[in-house]
């Protein structure tokens, strides 16, 4: 382990000392006074003696141990290891859009701000003079970074834009990273109703077909009529009637968003083709024969990946939007006489009308990278050596695994938190052979802690969630979890429009003009499409197809164009 006396005389002694211990993103911002070369900058000399403080600005998550993510407990070691103090601002959720552009209306920026939220692009950002250009300074100050761009085309096409300017330090999901949730389905209901002997039309396993759903669905909706409970969902869609990032709508060849044609050519809006009114009529049958929870669309607090959990985590949904941490036997509440087997799923194929794994390539949660941090104009450059260092370390095998899975035994010697709640020995460990294993205090049912409150995970760095299958101690749902991973990813992402498609000021301001009546409409007629408040019909389709274009679906369809068209040829 790398302790704060290591780190201080390794800054000192400059980058070397830190290469001999294998760490190279902790100290190179100590050697100055090198040579400039290839339009790299110079930085200050940074004093590691000296206590720097940086404010963030992040939008909030849920986390239920601490009131300010200030002492989130990794958050705190590196504060000490890197003799800094990080101050969190972050607004209430549901309000992150409407802040963030008050901070920057008000011109108060943090030194850091994590631009999720924001609705200018980062080329607008840095005209307007809100964030710096960090291209100069990556491949000295930030070489473990700098290096997973180098190695991973997709990643430094969405950090660099079209004139080779760098804003953001992202969250990048490391190559073999696995999907942590997608469409599942109890099984176990299945087994019930067939005593054992489950048949899909398709013959596969599991449901790989939308004719598989139709055998599925019912059995479900009988299981639960005669279960006698009140309220129940054999299938849970999000309010707008679907699930924006792909999952369910893409077995029948479109997404939720901008897509690539089938050719690959040119670029469509999905909730605009002749798929997704496949797709909408489908939900529709699916709605009438009360498949579907009868009052979705009113569900409009609901996140996508947490429908309706009432109705999920008290055994009364069938199939949903899930998480791997919902695998296998995990929902299961023996005490209470309920016994469950949750599995996931791919989207069904629309094999009806021609559909193929081909057509439905539009892999969820594959942009690469995500929550991007930059600096803004209002930090002191005196700081960017430190925040450099440290931002860098996470992007080391030992900083990915901080910064995802928590703190070891070592590194949780000094945290209050983690002896409160009984992880003395970390968050896991690794053997010597290197394989990961989580604390088994996360699958004792009577602590139920939430592990999102011992990591990093608002923090940049990469993302290794590869380790959550390896030596897990829930041997029990392991292969469930496994499957899962697998059936979320199946189809590829071949149609993905690739997220790291920048626009340029005009573009973007020529886009937003048009996309949020857009996506306003959309996601008001899908709802009434499915529940026949509106009728659905290839000539009412048509119309509202017209009414998307009349709206400007052109102008937004061409700033996507001219984007992906610099986007390839970076």
């Amino acid at each position: 382990m790398l302790t704060r006396r290591d780190f201080l005389k390794a800054m000192a002694a400059g980058g070397a000392g830190l290469a001999a211990m294998g760490l190279t993103g902790c100290g190179s911002a100590a050697d100055t006074d090198s040579s400039v070369e290839n339009g790299q900058g110079t930085l200050a000399e940074d004093n590691p003696e000296e206590l720097v403080e940086f404010s963030v600005w992040q939008y909030s998550q849920e986390y239920y141990y601490y009131s300010s993510y200030d002492d989130n407990p990794v958050v705190q070691y590196l504060n000490d290891l890197y003799n800094v103090t990080i101050e969190y601002q972050m607004p209430p959720m549901g309000s992150e859009t409407d802040n963030f552009n008050i901070m920057l209306s008000t011109g108060d920026y943090t030194d850091l701000m994590c631009t999720t939220y924001s609705t200018s692009s980062h080329s607008s950002l840095y005209e307007d003079g809100v964030i710096v250009d960090i291209a100069p300074y990556l491949e000295e100050y930030m070489p473990n970074y700098y290096q997973i761009l180098q190695e991973n085309e997709e990643v430094r096409k969405m950090v660099y834009d079209d004139d080779g300017r760098a804003f953001g330090i992202y969250l990048v999901d490391a190559p073999d990273r696995d999907q942590w949730g997608g469409m599942v389905y109890r099984r176990d209901i299945l087994e019930t109703m067939t005593g054992g002997n489950v048949a899909f039309p398709s013959g596969n396993d599991q449901p790989t077909t939308v004719e598989d759903w139709d055998y599925m669905l019912p059995l479900i909706k009988s299981y639960f009529d005669y279960s006698g409970i009140t309220e129940t969902a054999p299938l849970i869609i999000p309010a707008i009637g679907y699930v924006t990032t792909g999952e369910l709508v893409a077995g029948f060849g479109s997404s939720g968003s901008f897509q690539y044609t089938k050719d690959g050519t040119d670029v469509e809006y999905g909730p605009a083709t002749d798929e997704f009114y496949n797709y909408v009529q489908k939900m529709k049958e699916w709605y009438d024969a009360g498949y579907i929870y009868t009052d979705f669309a009113s569900r409009t607090n609901d996140m996508f990946y947490l429908p309706n959990t009432s109705l999920t985590y008290g055994g009364a949904a069938g199939v949903w939007f899930g998480l791997t941490a919902q695998l296998g036997t995990q929902l299961s509440l023996p005490e209470y006489g309920l016994n469950v087997q949750v599995e996931g799923i791919s989207a069904p194929l629309d094999t009806e009308h021609g559909i193929t794994e081909e057509d439905a390539s539009f892999m969820v949660y594959s942009g690469a990278a995500s929550m991007p941090w930059c600096i803004s104009t209002v930090c002191d450059e005196s700081k960017y050596a430190r925040i450099f260092s440290l931002l860098d370390y996470l992007f080391t095998e030992e900083g990915s695994l901080l910064k995802k899975h928590g703190l070891n035994a070592e590194q949780a010697a000094g945290s209050e938190l983690y002896a409160q709640y009984g992880l003395e020995d970390g968050t896991y460990y690794l053997d010597e052979d290197g394989g990961f294993y989580s604390n088994e205090v996360f699958y004792d049912t009577e602590s139920s802690l939430d592990r999102g409150s011992f990591v990093g995970n608002l923090l940049p760095g990469l993302d290794r969630a590869d380790a959550d299958f390896l030596n897990d101690p829930d041997t029990e749902n392991k292969e469930a979890k496994e499957r899962g991973a697998e059936a979320w990813s199946a189809y590829g992402k071949d149609r993905n429009y690739p997220s790291g498609a920048s626009m340029n000021t005009e573009e973007s301001e020529s886009f937003n003009a048009v996309y949020t009546n857009i996506t306003d409409y959309v996601n008001s007629m899908i709802p009434k499409f499915i529940m026949g408040t509106e009728e659905l019909t290839e000539e009412s389709w048509s119309k509202y197809v017209e009414q998307v274009y009349a709206l400007g679906l052109e102008q937004a369809l061409e700033a996507e164009r001219s984007a992906l068209s610099r986007y390839q040829s970076r």
